[in-house]
């Protein structure tokens, strides 16, 4: 491969991968285009990318974007996953591959700046997404605050009943 290609390559992976803080790194071999194809397309639907690379250019990349723990995971052929948003969904949609097509297989990677074991991954893919996680957060804020506000409507109601009471016995009485 001619000098100039290889450092095309690697300039677009830096474009490609900088600004990024997800990325899981899997090994594919053995794995047919077909099963490739469809776990592309999927991936895709998701915004979460999956991208073939020569390791040593991609080790070049991922220096000179200051990610230095990702070039130990560059051993044989490898595919590099990224998502911008939801690092749980990501986790999740790559282990939901790797239990569909068994030769694909996770090595590690960095989730939020932090290196993570494929381990690590499959506790991340346990947790609840992002939209789930906030709505949880949301409704545990909410609920005591409903709660009190009950509590309120209900002493109101008894005053207003109290109120009531003594204005229909004072009209009876006449005063």
């Amino acid at each position: 491969m001619a000098n100039e290609i290889k450092e095309a390559i690697v300039k677009e992976m830096v474009s490609s991968y900088r600004g990024k803080s997800n990325y899981l790194v899997a090994g594919y071999q053995g794995i047919t285009a077909l099963e490739f194809d469809q776990l592309r397309k999927d991936l895709r639907k998701k915004k979460i990318s999956l991208g073939i690379v020569k390791n040593s250019l991609a080790g070049i990349a991922f220096k000179e974007i200051g990610v230095h723990g990702i070039v130990d995971l560059l051993k044989g052929p490898t595919a590099i996953i990224t998502g911008d948003d939801d690092p749980v969904l990501m986790a999740k949609e790559t282990i939901g591959w790797v239990k569909k097509i068994p030769l694909l297989s996770l090595r590690g990677g960095l989730v939020d700046g932090a290196m993570v074991s494929v381990h690590d991954i499959n506790d991340l893919a346990k947790l609840p997404s992002m939209p789930v996680l906030r709505t949880q957060i949301i409704t545990g804020i909410h609920a005591p605050i409903v709660g009190v506000a009950g509590a309120f409507n209900a002493v109101l109601r008894g005053l207003v009943t109290v109120f009531q009471a003594m204005k229909d016995k004072k009209e009876k009485e006449g005063v």
